[in-house]
């Protein structure tokens, strides 16, 4: 019996030991994740104070530069110097000014629907798309009297059947093309083993 118990006051006091160890390395681990993350927090605070404040640019200040802007969005290195002159703005700001207003006129333009000169896309129906195909598999290049009769027959303008055979062809090439590396790769792999 007093061999035991000595046995079990050593297996107690070897686990406090392993345990006081153990809470001891996550203390550490711990530690080591705050200075971490106070060395990260750091960084980006002196990053943030690296910045330049951001310029806060008056009414009339924005009235030069507007009219400034529709006569000329791109001006060069001597215009930028006079206007910022006139404005009483470092160049850089008026540059930086300047290509925010071309990539938000860029931006404004892209949601607009395309200009009147290009003509609407061509829906075709799925009978129109299997005669097509049906015409490409008898003839791939067909004149343009032959594409001008498919038209006719078709319903289609003739620039719509020339597009779709070059669109068609164009795909047919692009998928031999991918059959070739394929069988390629395959025939390395092959090769290799």
């Amino acid at each position: 019996m007093g061999k035991s118990s000595i046995y079990m006051r050593a297996a107690e006091k070897m686990n406090a030991t392993l345990l006081e160890r153990e809470q001891e390395h996550e203390r550490e681990k711990e530690k080591e994740r705050e200075q971490e993350q106070q060395q990260r927090k750091s960084k980006g605070k002196r990053y943030r104070d690296m910045r330049r404040s951001r310029t806060i640019i008056q009414a009339e200040q924005l009235d030069i530069l507007y009219g400034c802007y529709f006569k000329d969005p791109n001006p060069g290195k001597h215009e930028f110097e006079q206007i910022s002159e006139w404005v009483h703005l470092p160049k850089k700001v008026v540059q930086i000014w300047f290509q925010n207003m071309r990539a938000r006129e860029r931006k404004e333009s892209s949601f607009l629907p395309h200009s009147s000169s290009r003509r609407p896309r061509t829906h075709l129906s799925c009978l129109q798309l299997s005669i097509l195909q049906s015409c490409y598999e008898t003839c791939a290049h067909p004149n343009a009297m032959e594409c001008e009769a498919i038209g006719t027959e078709l319903n289609l303008p003739l620039k719509v059947v020339q597009i779709w055979f070059q669109n068609t062809r164009a795909k047919e090439k692009r998928w031999r093309l991918q059959q070739e590396k394929m069988v390629n790769g395959l025939r390395c792999l092959h090769f290799n083993m």
